[in-house]
């Protein structure tokens, strides 16, 4: 039997394990990227922690771990983002990620971190460690002429342009003002600047009324014909209906340059209903992102309707979460508290379904995720109205 060991990793040992594994695991290859460039870009990103398993003292898996704050339901959580999980093929089939996530998992509870959240390789595989589906956001294709209308109108404001460079402070101070307003958004616990403003790869437009930002907007121009270009969004936040129709003015200002626009956008956004006539083109955007429950008694605290229950948790990747829990709804604030008897038995991924709003209860025993009677359900639905989380952050 092998020799198996998990820990942190740092500097070059990291760099080292994740250049071998993560680009074998995600890249086409050969031949692996410039090692310069892919360190340098690597280094770029501050705040992420790096855990790898290793096979008679080889490490064979690693996995990263961006920190981050999350909004549920109008309380904000710390969260522990799961990204670059790769394993080398002949370490692969042997549990070893089942492993490396628990270690994880005990790491993140031990540093306070009681949410986690990932981008799946495979929904199936994650939501057998504990994590449930968030909906998926969209990217909503607008035939640019068909904003020509706003650029009649009077919109008052004015938008400002720069690089990403120039507008990034900007971009994530907004960002920050967004989350206690939007379920489920994650925003990195520290400035990404560095990264992020490598190469000037993107536009940023500031749209302000008053004085203050109403609008965000990041962008670039992409294809090879000229004047039929795509201007692709990545982002486009507004706080207003003032700061959101002023983004769309900018964007019509390219009618005579970019033929169609590819607006990414959450999934509770309707983009039908902006304006007459432009019926966008609606398509999925990256991968569903995925959340789960890491440590039961610290999700307390976040907006509920009336009503309590008793759950029976079972997670097997968490044990400290097995047993018996109460929860109540106190002056529409979640309450947890050990309980002695247990109405319904829930499985982790029932209860993250529960609280990131994305399932409703009554699809449990169909999914394996828990056994709650029919009047429970209605009391489960009433604490835990259903809602769309959009997890915002890319990693």
């Amino acid at each position: 039997m092998p020799n198996t060991t998990i820990r942190q990793v740092e500097g070059q040992e990291m760099l080292d394990i994740l250049y071998r594994l993560d680009n074998y695991a995600f890249q086409p290859t050969p031949p692996f990227p410039n090692r310069e460039k892919w360190e340098g870009h690597v280094k770029s990103w501050s705040g992420t922690l790096y855990y790898a398993l290793f096979e008679d003292g080889e490490g064979v898996a690693i996995a990263s771990c961006p920190l981050m704050t999350q909004n549920v339901r109008g309380v904000i959580f710390k969260m522990g983002g799961v990204a670059e999980v790769s394993t080398h093929p002949k370490a692969r089939r042997k549990g070893y990620i089942r492993q490396l996530m628990r270690y994880i998992y005990q790491q993140l509870k031990d540093q306070g971190y009681p949410l986690s959240c990932l981008y799946p390789f495979r929904e199936s595989f994650y939501e057998r460690l504990g994590y449930v589906t968030f909906p998926q956001s969209r990217k909503a294709i607008i035939k640019t002429a068909d904003l020509a209308p706003l650029l009649k109108q009077d919109l008052g404001g004015e938008t400002i342009f720069g690089s990403t460079e120039e507008g990034y402070d900007a971009y994530f101070d907004f960002t920050q003002k967004l989350q206690p307003n939007i379920h489920g958004m994650a925003v990195f616990s520290e400035s990404q600047k560095e990264g992020a403003v490598k190469g000037n790869r993107n536009w940023i437009v500031k749209a302000r009324v008053d004085g203050q930002i109403v609008g965000i907007l990041v962008y670039s121009l992409k294809g090879d014909q000229m004047m039929e270009y795509n201007l692709v969004a990545r982002r486009f936040y507004y706080s207003t209906s003032q700061g959101k129709y002023l983004l769309l003015e900018w964007i019509a200002r390219h009618i005579d340059q970019a033929t169609k626009a590819e607006i990414w956008l959450p999934a509770y956004e309707q983009p039908n209903t902006w304006l007459a006539d432009i019926s966008p083109k609606l398509e999925p955007v990256f991968v569903a992102p995925m959340g789960r429950v890491l440590e039961v008694p610290e999700i307390e605290g976040m907006e509920t309707g009336p009503g309590s229950f008793c759950a029976a948790i079972s997670d097997p990747d968490c044990p400290w979460n097995n047993g018996t829990w109460q929860f109540e709804s106190r002056a529409g604030q979640l309450s947890i508290s050990p309980a002695q008897t247990a109405d319904c038995h829930l499985t982790i991924q029932g209860l993250s379904a529960l609280v990131y709003g994305v399932s409703d209860p009554n699809d449990f025993p169909f999914r394996g995720w828990g056994d709650p009677s029919p009047a429970l359900i209605d009391t489960l639905r009433t604490i835990f109205p259903p809602r769309l989380p959009y997890l915002h952050e890319f990693y």
